[in-house]
């Protein structure tokens, strides 16, 4: 059995620990697959896009070419896509809601659907293809991570087995449009990226103590369970430090609260000094510290107990109660009270200082057979975030962090750099052709330009950098794929793909009084397309309209869906988890709200300071519980 050395006084690098958490970071499924709107949107929007490719193949018949099997299939997918969104509130679809196969046999369903009309009709780079890259886009926001890597697979295979079937597309179309949809998937990717980060920063202000900078009540209850896991499959020894400091009432009242906080928050640095690599440290309350040690013994943890008393007593006499077990059944429970027992010995006989007590515990832990689970991997935690760099804000509600903007922008110029090239290395006529030629480098290097201005995570908070940078992109991507369509045949051209998913990048990652500019935008590009295209192209215009609106609505349900999650964790980060009150940083948000209110308002405020006397004594005196 390996023990920590407490004398090394190593640390892993946070910005380690940050990284691993955010890699293996997926949104809780339960709260988004199941929720109502998550659950009918899709069905409608395949409701609306099956009725508009019939619309669109009966159009198109009148011109000679009617597709009456298209026609029927794209009905029959309408009747079908009716039917379920008709029974999502029925007690057949509340049970099977927020099943994931329920989605993946969905998506199956649909994909199969348009590789067959694909098939059937004009090949890989029949424009009712494009509906694909919104399935590729929704799989990367909404899914989680190994099933979204299935799901672009399974895409890419898809398009490569439709162009075997029908190979009337040209090689170079083809590997344009599965470039479409690596596109496609990967917005998505960044919008999921985006939602789950701002979910963990306000994860990690609800695990930490604003005062002091450490783990609070909740966070440090997190990683308890976290340590424990590895400590009870391989009965390695763990210990628990409960710190507490002997006359802080006195400075409270002597000297006032802000001496007090000032003390506070220097024991809040005082404390990690020379602690071992995987300690974790956390204020539970008031004057109370906690540090949890994984593979340190009893032996150890009382050296390690007296040498934090010393590094304390400069300012403040500490009390050190320590739980020490190395048994299979031992839960945090047990931990907590033989440490707060080990914590009143101390304060009943002021010359034990430290005093340190093995748990144990009868308990029956239920264990899953097989392979042990890993442990999960360290919250986030306000200290990781500031030793890193990345300051703890609150997320915006609008998400509009730069680093989306630029990984947004880069694969606009992906894609286009490779448009461009295309048009550059192919024979054409036509002004359209001539724009695409002379303007095509510089609109990229442009897009790239763009891209840079937005470079880093601070939130993009001034008006003219947001203007220029995101109605910049829309103005790039309409000019762009607008003359690309205007050059490969107006509506019907593959590119016209990406009016979607800019608009459904942009209704995930914003808010929708900005997002419905870019809904603006990208509709009258379209409609642009079909004034200036050939009228032989305007027999899709309906399955453009139905496209822009699915974009839209699978866009802003996402939005809403992965935001609720920012919001859930942000009202859990103000609120005090022994309580059920505000905390400090809740209660100072509210706070100043009402002070600038009542100023606007010119009516008095009153704030009342309510300090509960002689509590420290019953702490002391019967416990902490």
């Amino acid at each position: 059995m390996e023990f920590v050395d407490v004398n090394r006084g190593e640390t892993r690098p946070p910005d380690r620990r940050l990284r691993q958490g955010r890699r293996r970071t997926d949104a809780p499924l339960d709260r988004i697959l199941g929720r109502r709107d998550v659950a009918i949107v899709p069905w409608l929007s395949m409701l609306a896009g099956a009725l508009a490719i019939a619309l669109s193949f009966w159009l198109r018949g009148l011109e000679g070419a009617t597709n009456e099997a298209a026609v029927i299939v794209a009905l029959g997918g309408a009747a079908v896509a009716a039917g379920f969104a008709a029974i999502q509130d029925s007690w057949l679809g509340l049970r099977f809601r927020g099943s994931l196969w329920v989605y993946v046999i969905v998506s199956a369903t649909l994909l199969s659907a348009l590789a067959t009309l694909a098939v059937t009709d004009g090949g890989l780079a029949t424009p009712i293809y494009s509906a694909s890259y919104l399935l590729a886009s929704y799989l990367g926001l909404v899914f989680p991570r190994r099933w979204r890597r299935v799901g672009l697979v399974v895409l890419l295979a898809t398009a490569a087995g439709v162009q075997a079937a029908n190979p009337v597309t040209p090689i170079f179309d083809a590997v344009m449009i599965a470039g479409l949809t690596v596109a496609a998937w990967i917005v998505g990717v960044i919008g999921s990226r985006a939602h789950h980060w701002a979910a963990r920063v306000a994860g990690a202000l609800g695990s930490y103590d604003e005062l002091t900078g450490l783990l609070n009540r909740r966070g440090l209850l997190l990683q308890v369970d976290r340590l424990l896991a590895p400590a009870q499959r391989d009965a390695g020894p763990i210990a628990l430090m409960i710190v507490d400091l002997d006359g802080f009432k006195a400075v409270n009242d002597e000297y006032g609260h802000a001496a007090g906080d000032e003390l506070l928050a220097w024991v809040g640095r005082a404390l990690p000094t020379g602690l071992p690599m995987d300690a974790e440290v956390g204020r539970l309350g008031g004057d109370e510290f906690a540090v949890v040690l994984p593979g340190v013994n009893a032996v150890s943890a009382a050296k390690l107990g007296r040498s934090l008393r010393d590094a304390l007593s400069p300012r403040i006499v500490a009390s050190v109660g320590i739980a020490t077990s190395e048994s299979r059944s031992v839960v945090a429970h047990d931990l907590f009270r033989v440490a707060d027992a080990a914590l009143y010995q101390c304060k009943r006989d002021r010359t034990l200082g430290t005093q340190a007590l093995v748990a144990g515990s009868a308990g029956r832990i239920e264990r899953r057979r097989g392979r042990p689970a890993e442990p999960a991997k360290p919250p986030l935690s306000f200290a990781r975030m500031r030793a890193t760099g990345f300051a703890p804000k609150v997320p915006e509600p609008g998400l509009t962090y730069g680093w989306i903007v630029t990984q947004g922008l880069l694969v606009i110029a992906a894609a286009g750099a490779y448009v461009v090239a295309g048009v550059l290395l192919t024979d054409g006529s036509g002004l359209w052709h001539a724009l695409m030629t002379y303007l095509g480098i510089p609109w990229v290097a442009l897009t790239v330009g763009l891209a840079l201005l937005s470079v880093g995570r601070g939130v993009i908070t001034d008006g003219w950098r947001f203007w220029t940078i995101l109605l910049g992109g829309d103005a790039l991507l309409v000019i762009g794929v607008g003359v690309a369509m205007l050059d490969n045949g107006g509506l019907v051209a593959p590119i016209g793909g990406a009016l979607f998913l800019k608009l459904q990048f942009m209704a995930a990652i914003l808010p929708p009084r900005h997002s419905r500019v870019t809904l603006v935008s990208m509709s009258l590009t379209a409609v642009l397309v079909a004034v200036l295209g050939p009228a032989s192209s305007l027999w899709v215009a309906p399955f453009y309209v139905a496209m822009l609106g699915a974009a839209y609505g699978l866009g802003s349900i996402g939005y809403r869906a992965l935001d609720d999650l920012t919001t859930a964790a942000m009202e859990q980060a103000h609120t005090d988890e022994l309580t059920g009150l505000r905390n400090r940083s809740g209660f100072g948000e509210v706070a100043g709200e009402t002070l600038q209110a009542a100023s606007a308002a010119g009516t008095p405020l009153a704030v009342l300071a309510l300090d509960l006397d002689d509590f420290k004594g019953i702490n002391d005196e019967r416990g902490h519980a």
